[in-house]
């Protein structure tokens, strides 16, 4: 299908049969509201007015912020004595200038940026509000507005920075969020089916970690104690999930689901350096879930026949691993993001920056998906992306049940969910700094998951977030923890909102210098590590959630990225070895570090053991998924794996090439006070990404001359 006999886009541009009847000033329906629970929802309003114009709807929820912004911490520093006044014409005479200059500049970027047709950054009573569309000219005239706002700002930010004395270069843009600190609700390790029983016919075997229990996450390694199913994501066409018996040495590769969308009969080299063929091999696998007799894939794909990037979920029956058949299918605009499994019930996350003038996102079953309704689009108030985030619920059971979808004007980070609510956030920086010291605020939406797809509330909070286990929900009531830069210094806060994301609580400007590297909640606990050269453990009491305040904290070298409840008493770090450079000082990572702290006094918290291996790194340092708990045995495994190249010969001032990397396991438990090592393997030359275990074998995946390969050794 070319271009111009694209359906999607005949159907946006020429008012088809599926088009939404455009909005004008004659027929403009008074604003929708957005449902929200009845027992903590505020009424809708609008500017009055705006309820008649092409100006979208505006519709406010629940914001734990003040009208004038986002939640600011307070200010302790006195108040400055005002300089000595200075009689000098000349002075005066180049200050206009420069006013004169920053006046015009400002215009001139106004007239650049052209006037968007939507109401921007509009402050309702109780907080900022949410803005829905109505018409599908309202959202291309918003898309054009931020491509020209944001090709343009960069100078203005900087030429405002420059008049008013900070001469460094602002950067607005995204902070990704890497899952970097662990745990799920108020246990340990978690999975997608429990660990209490074995599957029908395989044996007992590892399950995939989970945030929080029964809300299941995807990932590239999955089993159920009879094959081990992995994602071929590593390949330069990685499409295929690889199917390999649970045997031992003796296991092999007995089936391959390819979830090419787009098919092509060129090979991979030629595949390199012609346009329309690569897109038969563009299709990336990136995470995927089981669920009793069905894999159901995560993929995405550019794809010039729809919207560009295009995420594809696709269901497959696997009850016959000789005959695998995919049975249901969805097609949603962007880039793949994140996901959760609640029940038989999926909901996907995608970016989707507009391609070309495609700029309504798309969504449904099949290869053949229809435009959103403009109703079902919305935009943040102070929105300066010019991406949409996708959302859609689909029943991977009942094929016959129609997936809703939203999307909203606006970037995410990642996602944050439980079996009720799924909060999306995202990080707004603020200009007027360099990025390496500039502020930002957090923008936070809560969806209701008990009725469809409901928006319920917003927020914004001071500072970014390290990972979506800052984020937890206990009683009701959303914790927060964020780092933020006060204008000299980067501190640390944590706030507690409630049902309608209104703050009742808040602690901030704790551990000066320091950033939040991982946090773990436990019932009315949050345990928060920070780092700069040091690695606090902060113990912080929730129990009053209107005010928060530490209990106790406990350094280390070092810093834990990934936080493991051990019973009530303990908690395991996995993390950082850290160490000074002996020539110019500089802290830097050396390696994987374990500690393990004890936790039952929360006023006086004490580091029981540490283990650190030096040259070596770990899929778990970044991703908790990679941290394999059995127990069983009451251990763990992890990938571990080994690179040093050489090292700098002081007396001959030269550097020394001693080239020996390997990739391998570690398996470790703790034993009362200590960390025992009952096993390091190495197991190849390649490094390894990720482990399973089933029965009394351990396995694990690498990657050799670009093919996937699986290898195991036996518990010890």
């Amino acid at each position: 299908m070319n271009n111009d006999q694209n359906p999607i886009k005949d159907t946006i541009e020429n008012g088809g049969a599926n088009a939404p009847e455009e909005t004008t000033e004659a027929n403009a329906a008074e604003p929708k509201p957005i449902e929200t629970n009845e027992a903590e929802a505020k009424p809708a309003e609008v500017n009055a007015g705006e309820a008649d114009s092409e100006e979208g709807n505006t519709v406010e929820l629940n914001a734990g912020m003040n009208p004038d912004g986002a939640l600011l911490q307070e200010s302790a520093q006195p108040a400055q004595p005002e300089p000595p006044k200075k009689n000098r014409k000349g002075l005066k005479i180049g200050l206009s200038i420069i006013a004169a200059l920053l006046v015009a500049t400002l215009i001139l970027s106004l007239v650049t940026n052209g006037f968007s047709g939507f109401p921007r950054g509009l402050s309702l009573p109780g907080g900022m509000s949410l803005k829905q569309f109505t018409g599908y000219n309202q959202i291309r005239n918003e898309v054009n507005h931020l491509r020209k706002q944001n090709k343009s700002n960069w100078f203005t930010d900087f030429l405002i920075g420059l008049l008013s004395g900070n001469q460094k270069l602002s950067l607005d843009g995204d902070k990704s969020s890497e899952d970097r600190s662990a745990g799920k609700g108020n246990a340990g390790a978690a999975s997608d089916a429990k660990t209490d029983a074995a599957s029908a016919e395989g044996q007992r075997h590892s399950e995939t970690y989970e945030q929080v229990e029964g809300v299941s996450e995807a990932d590239i390694i999955k089993t159920d104690g009879k094959y081990i199913y992995c994602a071929d994501s590593g390949a330069w066409d990685g499409h295929k999930i690889t199917i390999f018996t649970a045997q031992g040495k003796q296991s092999k590769s007995v089936a391959t689901i390819d979830v090419s969308t787009r098919k092509t009969e060129a090979t991979k080299d030629e595949a390199a350096f012609d346009y329309e063929a690569f897109y038969g091999y563009g299709t990336s696998i990136k995470e995927f879930y089981l669920r009793g007799d069905r894999l159901i894939a995560l993929c995405d794909q550019f794809n010039v026949t729809l919207t560009g990037y295009t995420t594809y979920v696709q269901v497959y029956d696997i009850s016959d691993i000789n005959h695998i058949t995919l049975i249901d299918s969805l097609t949603q605009s962007g880039g793949y993001e994140s996901s959760r499994l609640i029940g038989d019930n999926l909901y996907t996350v995608t970016s989707y920056k507009p391609y070309d003038d495609r700029m309504i996102p798309v969504c449904g079953r099949g290869d053949e998906p229809a435009p959103l309704p403009a109703e079902s689009i919305y935009s943040f108030a102070e929105n300066v992306e010019e991406s949409f985030l996708v959302f859609s619920a689909l029943n991977t059971l009942d094929h016959t049940a129609q997936p809703e979808s939203k999307s909203i004007l606006g970037g995410v980070d990642d996602i944050y969910c439980n079996e009720d609510h799924l909060y999306l956030y995202s990080t707004v920086w603020r200009s007027g700094g360099d990025i390496w010291s500039a502020n930002a605020d957090s923008q936070i939406l809560k969806v209701d998951l008990n009725e469809g797809i409901e928006f319920s509330a917003y927020t914004k909070v001071e500072g970014w977030i390290n990972d979506r286990y800052s984020l937890d929900e206990y009683n009701g009531n959303l914790r927060v923890a964020t780092s933020s830069y006060d204008g000299t210094k980067d501190v640390n806060n944590l706030y507690v909102l409630d049902e309608a994301l209104e703050p009742i609580g808040a602690l901030t400007g704790f551990a000066w210098n320091e950033t939040i590297q991982s946090v773990r909640y436990l019932e009315d606990m949050a345990y928060v590590i920070t780092y700069e050269e040091t690695d606090p453990l902060f113990i912080i009491n929730l129990s009053d959630p209107t005010s928060p305040a530490i209990n106790g904290e406990v350094k280390i070298t070092g810093f834990s990225t990934m936080l493991v409840p051990v019973g009530k008493d303990k908690l395991l770090g996995i993390g950082y070895h850290t160490e000074k450079e002996t020539d110019n000082l500089l802290e830097v990572q050396e390696g994987v570090k374990l500690a393990l702290f004890d936790i039952s006094d929360k006023r006086n918290p004490r580091v029981l053991d540490s283990k650190s291996y030096l040259s070596c790194y770990s899929e778990v340092q970044t991703n908790p998924k990679a941290l394999v708990y059995n127990p069983d045995r009451d251990d763990y495994v992890m990938p571990m794996n080994f690179e040093h190249w050489g090292h700098f010969d002081s007396q001959k001032m030269e550097y020394v090439f001693e080239e020996e990397t390997y990739g391998g396991v570690l398996n470790f438990r703790i034993q009362g006070d200590k960390l025992v090592e009952s096993a390091y393997e190495k197991t190849a030359y390649n490094a390894v990404n990720r482990c399973v275990y089933v029965g009394n074998d351990i396995y694990m995946t690498y990657y050799e001359n670009d093919e996937l390969k699986l290898d195991s050794i036996p518990y010890r």
